[in-house]
C-alpha cells in the first residue's frame, strides 16, 4: 500500500470553490478500484490550503492506472482553475 499526500493552495478568493470541488471530486478517486480510501482536510492556520490523503493498493495503481483513467479526468474537472501552481505531491509507505 502507498499513501498519497497532495497539498493544494487555493487561488485567493477561490478557497470555498476549491474546498467544495475537492469534496465533490473525491468520489471519483474513491470509485477507482486501486483506491483503498481517500479523504480531505483543510488547514486551520491557512484556510486556503487543503490536504488530500489517498491510500492506494500500489504506486502504479495511482500514478499509472488512476491517472490514465476517466476517474482522474473527472476528479480534476472539479478542482482545475481553483488552485495555484501544482499541488505538492508525495507518496509514503510504512517501513
Amino acid at each position: 500500500m502507498v499513501t498519497e499526500i497532495a497539498v493544494f493552495t487555493a487561488i485567493p478568493g477561490k478557497e470555498e470553490e476549491l474546498g467544495h470541488g475537492i469534496i465533490k471530486g473525491i468520489e471519483a478517486i474513491r470509485q477507482h478500484p486501486g483506491c483503498i480510501s481517500a479523504n480531505a482536510t483543510r488547514c486551520v492556520e491557512q484556510p486556503g490550503r487543503f490536504m488530500l490523503t489517498a491510500v492506494w493498493s500500489s504506486l502504479e495503481a495511482h500514478m499509472n492506472d488512476f491517472r490514465n483513467s476517466p476517474n482522474f479526468a473527472e476528479w480534476r474537472s472539479h478542482v482545475n482553475g481553483r488552485f495555484e501552481g501544482q499541488p505538492e505531491l508525495f507518496h509514503y509507505q510504512a517501513f
